[in-house]
């Protein structure tokens, strides 16, 4: 019964999606410092040997639709733009998801981080459990942190 709900969430927000436009549910509109961010942890790992594969799901978002979704701060750095969520589908080639992928990337992300003061911020998932698990949130918010990872 959970699948078959978490797949009717998951069709629902594609329609919308087709229907709205991406930039009402917050798939666009991100600023420089994030994308050159998140392109610079991509670069990371494929300088390092793997095929980072994730789907980048959130960028700004409107107050309106940030207040739909239940993990999201009130104070969300997607409000200003200076977050990505990415959805995790493989990072280390095994064809598979688990703490690896994320190890992984957490490494990388600290790595860009260290070469790039500027880019210092948050780092996570939006729980750690389930489906939730797979997504990644990155923000340039100028200090790092670190949460529910």
């Amino acid at each position: 019964m959970k699948k078959i709900i978490k797949l009717v969430v998951v069709a629902s927000i594609i329609i919308s999606l087709i229907v709205y436009g991406k930039s009402i549910f917050g798939l666009s509109g991100a600023n420089d410092s994030i994308k050159t961010k998140v392109q610079l942890v991509k670069e990371s790992l494929k300088k390092s040997g793997y095929t980072p594969k994730w789907v980048v799901i959130s960028e700004k978002r409107s107050e309106k639709f940030n207040s739909l979704l239940s993990n999201s701060a009130k104070k969300s750095h997607h409000l200003c733009g200076n977050a990505i969520d990415v959805f995790i589908i493989d990072i280390d080639g095994d064809g598979n998801f688990n703490q690896k992928d994320l190890d992984i990337v957490a490494i990388h992300n600290k790595k860009v981080e260290k070469n790039n003061p500027k880019l210092k911020g948050g780092f996570g998932t939006y729980t750690s459990k389930d489906i939730a698990k797979r997504m990644i949130h990155f923000d340039t918010r100028g200090y790092s942190v670190v949460y529910n990872y």
